[in-house]
């Protein structure tokens, strides 16, 4: 394939990523974050788990929205049938919250990912509902990861991360 026909489908590709994230296509739906949260209550192996969590927090770093707030999605009348996109999960490490939002920088965030690993954490529980709304506050509405460390280096490594 010549070099110019390479580029151009890069830059087409490029384009479609951009207008999906644009056009609120990443953003979560409740149901769908309903099916994230059922999906890591019903592993039990703590890495698959914590593959789960990173991979959702990545995803999430994607989309990016700052003029309308913190993930969400505004309805106008072209879009009123879409349904509201949501936040991010919130992170919490023995009692400290980790919450990332569209300010927080990428690589911050892909530092963050990488600690979560089964060195640092022994284990992790899920909160959602009005459980996690009335215990954690409303920045809980998308779930809350509550995350146990090996110990106190982990947790003091994870804790450079408080957002």
């Amino acid at each position: 394939m010549p070099f110019g026909q390479m580029r151009l489908q890069t830059i087409i590709l490029l384009g479609l990523l951009t207008w999906g994230q644009a056009n609120g296509q990443l953003i979560l739906t409740e149901k769908e974050n309903l099916d994230w949260i059922e999906k890591l209550r019903s592993e039990k192996d703590l890495e698959r788990r914590l593959t789960i969590l990173r991979t959702r927090i990545l995803a999430d770093t994607n989309v990016y929205v700052r003029p309308i707030g913190d993930r969400e999605v505004i309805k106008t009348e072209k879009n009123k049938s879409k349904e509201i996109g949501l936040c991010r999960p919130l992170l919490i490490v023995e009692g400290n919250y980790i919450n990332i939002t569209n300010d927080t920088d990428p690589t911050t965030i892909e530092n963050l990912v990488k600690e979560l690993t089964t060195d640092n954490i022994k284990q992790f529980e899920v909160v959602d509902g009005e459980k996690a709304k009335s215990l954690f506050g409303q920045n809980s509405w998308c779930g809350v990861a509550l995350l146990t460390t090996t110990n106190k280096k982990a947790k003091k490594t994870l804790l450079r991360y408080k957002i």
